[in-house]
């Protein structure tokens, strides 16, 4: 128990001395891998020892059995990675039924063989199938050509015993797992590993329980690890070239101080804006109050005069002697330069719908037009309707000349 107890503190020193000496690593920066990048294979063999209740009965040299391994892994930085690993391995050691300082069940027992020796313990013998997911450390600042790597890891996982007795497959127990990896490069694609390894579980996992916490296994093998995938190395990141802005610090204040300048103008030119217009509402404020809309008679020869104005089928111009009746009336609308004025268009209903609308806008606007150049400098508001407000029959000729027409409105 103390020897495991002492590996097991060996193994984890190490990863820690791992971390504490790869943070000088962090100086140099490594672009991070894709997900098809830094991947490897690992296969290997080697010797097995296995630490139980009743095995320092027995020298080491008869405890020695075989193993297996298979990982498969990535680096997820150069100093940082992880694999997955599969052992199966087998156990010899020894065991006594009769003792009354530990339990033995029948599993333990499925696994005994061979004869009593004279102390009262039998052989024993079982082989376990052991998955584990390890976390990698690399010690040693990263060099793509380094020959020798020392990688510390530490992981979790589940075991499962096979006996030799009739229970066959027997149920496992989880594991902690914790070694290093001693790594020499043969190539840019393979690596020869020698792993020290150890597993540990709960001392029941061989059938036999009391006494101490742990038990497990003490791992030596030696392999091939194959690296996998485009990228087998670390591409160091590019520092960002340093730009010169020495040749553009005077455009740079030149630029500002025209700015500035140009910022007082505006400003200056809007402090006189607005005193302008404070003068001129204080001029208005002094002017009589004007009437609004013509008086009644006035509304009525004006909008009788407009009525009058007719147009040509498929015609937006003024008529001659349209043009010398609006003149009357725009001596009116003169003396009412504040009143806002529609005016709206009509058509007959010859034609499609949408085109009379357009017809109807187009004469609206070139009364509007006749009376700006005569000097009505009211807002003129416009609109077309088309035949949709006819005031007479579009049966007959008579009709259809009364709707194509402009009135007028006032507001």
């Amino acid at each position: 128990m103390k020897k495991i107890l002492l590996l097991l503190s060996i193994f984890i020193a190490t990863a820690v001395t791992a971390q504490t000496e790869n943070k000088t690593e962090t100086q140099e920066r490594y672009l991070v891998p894709t997900l098809t990048q830094n991947w490897f294979v690992s296969l290997s063999g080697g010797a097995n020892i296995y630490f139980g209740e009743f095995d320092k009965h027995g020298s080491l040299d008869k405890r020695v059995s075989y193993v297996g391994k298979l990982s498969v892994g990535k680096w997820i930085t150069p100093s940082v990675g992880f694999r997955a690993q599969f052992d199966v391995a087998g156990m010899r050691g020894f065991l006594n039924p009769y003792s009354t300082q530990f339990t033995v069940t029948d599993i333990a027992l499925n696994h005994a063989y061979g004869e009593r020796d004279a102390n009262g313990y039998y052989k024993e013998k079982f082989s376990y199938f052991n998955s584990h997911l390890d976390l990698l450390f690399s010690i040693f600042k990263y060099k793509e050509n380094r020959f020798y790597q020392l990688i510390p890891y530490l992981g979790v996982g589940y075991a499962f015993r096979f006996g030799f007795g009739e229970n066959g497959i027997h149920e496992g127990e989880y594991t902690v797992n914790t070694g290093i990896i001693n790594r020499f490069r043969l190539s840019k694609s393979i690596d020869i590993d020698l792993e020290l390894g150890g597993m540990f579980v709960n001392q029941r996992f061989d059938g036999s329980h009391g006494g101490q916490m742990l038990e497990g296994g003490f791992t030596a093998t030696l392999g091939l690890n194959f690296k996998l995938g485009k990228t087998k190395t670390f591409a160091r990141q590019q520092k960002p070239a340093e730009c010169d802005y020495s040749n553009y610090e005077k455009q740079i204040s030149d630029i500002k101080n025209n700015y500035d300048n140009k910022v007082k103008q505006l400003s200056d030119d809007l402090s006189n804006a607005q005193s302008k217009i404070a003068d001129c509402e204080k001029q208005l404020n002094k002017k009589p109050k004007e009437e609004i809309k013509p008086a009644n008679d006035e509304q009525k020869i004006i909008k009788e005069t407009f009525e009058a104005i007719l147009f040509e089928t498929n015609k937006d111009v003024i008529k001659g002697e349209s043009k010398s009746k609006l003149d009357k009336a725009i001596g009116i609308l003169k003396k009412y330069p504040n009143m806002i004025i529609k005016l709206s268009g009509h058509t007959d209903s010859q034609g499609k719908a949408e085109y009379n609308k357009q017809l109807s806008q187009r004469r609206a606007d070139s009364v509007k037009k006749y009376l700006q150049e005569k000097g009505i400098n009211n807002v003129i508001e416009t609109v077309g309707y088309g035949e949709e407000q006819s005031i007479a029959s579009n049966e007959t000729a008579e009709g259809r000349a009364k709707n194509r027409r402009t009135e007028i409105e006032f507001k």
